[in-house]
């Protein structure tokens, strides 16, 4: 298809005679109409369509309904049906009373088209730099960060039933692509096991049993990779999606035994991959056989298969709180590594905040000094706390009591005695600090029991930057500013309940992380769309509801 730009002629006038009819007391729709005017949006998606061919439907059009449909969590179809019949909807898209609107497909076509021409973020950016020509994003304010765990769009299955259903979905591929050929390659016994639903799969129960079903599957699909493999099969086959992934799971859930003493190479056994013969980490294993994408994840109490989403927004008294990034990225990847990239990304679209405000999981001792160092961002949340036993005890010395001079490399102890030896130390790829007091000292020294149990002190600080980022943080928690950032934090909580409750966040709609993160994008940007439209209409923000019983124990006795 290829684009003709639409102008915006603006409202029909029956059109607007009808909604002002239908809303005497305004509706956020229409404010948000009337506030943004006449929209010609048209010029940025000019990359996602051909010159020529049959004009394509409006594209900012279909941006505005894609917004309002995630906005309302609406599938393609009832989305397609509100153009048709609700006249918020047509005030908003300036449509008549009696346009006929569109096939649904089409919406499905217009995300296709922005995933294709890698631009998920393109509606999201747009939004923010209209916010940022009407003053409503600070520059070097204060941000919030938090994530939620997203579910996959696939069933959830454990190791074997992983396995089961890879073949069945390779056997299933083939059966479209080549029949011929895998008639002539099909074991009798396969419609038997892989004919039909994972459901009807009966897997004996018992360990050794379950073993052995394990590695008959393990057989069947070694022989299909080996059929493919074949010089006489067409080399096409070997790039079927569904056999790809095939020879990923066989490679990561299977292992083939040595053959026997004068056995060719392809005597060998195939055997269930256990811990001994080694697991892949989840970040690389495949969970799903149809979204490669997706991953195992546990966090604390929750486990689940899919992805993660991080939102930030601004959070600043001045503006209303705004969405400016959104990552969408495999789950088992831990919160704290996904800070550089987030500061790398926001200073490109100079939103970078001055304080950014995270929870523990993102905070750490090099994180601490990157932000500082690299993006002049104070990173403030609680850090991890010092496990030893002095920082548990009243009084005892904690190695804040010691004066370290970096320069010399001495360590100064509370009773004035210096360190014998300062050696740095490299443990997974950070550098700690080994320093230790001579024993002489610290068995003769009064103040010993509450410095050491052992024979003698031993500090372990990390580098000069990360200790002297962590001192100051741990120093920051005790202020009054800081409990007052912790309770502005936690105002991220309720943008990720709005996505949950109202949007779906926590379930992906789409197979595979580009669709996966559009979704997201999407979703972010309904949000600030409806931010945006209650900011202009001078909506004032919900309180956080309390039942009765609970407004009535929190007044005092006799109020």
């Amino acid at each position: 298809m290829s684009l003709h730009p639409t102008p915006d002629c603006g409202v029909p006038h029956e059109t607007a005679a009808v909604a002002r009819a239908a809303f005497p007391h305004g509706h956020a729709y229409l404010r948000l109409r009337d506030a943004l005017g006449p929209i010609d949006t048209d010029i940025p998606f000019a990359g996602l369509f051909a010159r020529v061919g049959q004009p394509a439907a409006c594209p900012w059009r279909l941006a505005l309904i894609t917004l309002l449909q995630f906005s309302e969590n609406l599938s393609d179809r009832c989305a397609a049906d509100a153009v048709r019949a609700r006249i918020d909807w047509k005030y908003l898209l300036g449509l008549d009373l009696t346009d006929p609107g569109f096939d649904a497909s089409v919406l499905s076509e217009f995300r296709s088209r922005l995933v294709a021409g890698e631009a998920e973020a393109l509606l999201f950016d747009t939004l923010l730099t209209l916010c940022r020509e009407r003053g409503l994003l600070a520059k070097r304010g204060r941000q919030r960060t938090d994530a939620t765990h997203v579910l996959g769009a696939v069933r959830s299955l454990n190791r074997l039933g992983c396995a089961i259903e890879t073949l069945r979905a390779a056997l299933n591929a083939l059966a479209v692509v080549a029949p011929d050929w895998l008639r002539a390659h099909t074991d009798p016994n396969w419609i038997e096991r892989y004919g039909r639903s994972i459901d009807d799969f009966h897997i004996p129960q018992g360990e050794t049993a379950r073993r052995a079903c394990a590695e008959a599957i393990g057989d069947d699909g070694h022989r299909l990779l080996a059929a493919v493999d074949a010089k006489a099969a067409p080399g096409w086959l070997r790039n079927v999606p569904a056999m790809v992934v095939l020879r990923r799971v066989w490679l990561q859930n299977f292992h083939v035994t040595e053959p026997p003493t004068g056995g060719s190479e392809g005597d060998g056994r195939i055997r269930w991959r256990t811990e001994a013969e080694g697991i892949p980490a989840a970040l690389v294993m495949v969970a799903s056989p149809y979204d490669p994408d997706v991953h195992y994840a546990k966090k604390r109490a929750t486990t689940w298969i899919g992805y993660k989403v991080h939102l930030t927004e601004t959070c600043d008294d001045a503006q209303p709180p705004l969405i400016v990034h959104v990552a969408t990225i495999p789950a088992p990847i831990v919160d704290r590594a996904v800070l550089d990239p987030l500061h790398a990304a926001l200073a490109t679209k100079d939103l970078l905040p001055a304080r950014h405000l995270v929870d523990a999981a993102y905070i750490d001792a090099d994180g601490l000094v990157a932000a500082a160092r690299d993006h002049d961002v104070v990173l403030t949340g609680p850090v991890s706390k010092d496990n030893q036993w002095q920082a548990r005890t009243e009084g005892a010395f904690t190695i804040e009591a010691f004066h370290l001079d970096w320069d010399r490399k001495i360590a100064t102890c509370p009773a004035g005695h210096d360190s014998r030896s300062w050696h740095p130390n490299y443990n997974l790829g950070r550098t700690v600090i080994r320093i230790r007091f001579a024993a002489q000292h610290c068995r003769a020294c009064s103040l010993k029991p509450r410095c050491t149990r052992s024979q003698r002190r031993l500090l372990t600080p990390r580098s000069r930057e990360e200790h002297d980022a962590l001192v100051a943080a741990r120093a920051r928690e005790t202020s009054s500013a800081f409990a007052v950032d912790r309770r502005r934090r936690a105002g991220i909580e309720g943008t990720l309940s709005r996505g949950v409750r109202t949007m779906g966040l926590r379930r992906s709609r789409y197979l595979g992380l580009a669709r996966t993160h559009l979704q997201h994008l999407l979703t972010a940007t309904a949000i600030n769309l409806g931010r945006l439209a209650a900011w202009i209409g001078d909506t004032p923000a919900g309180r956080t509801r309390r039942p009765a019983f609970a407004r009535l124990m929190a007044q005092p006795a006799g109020a």
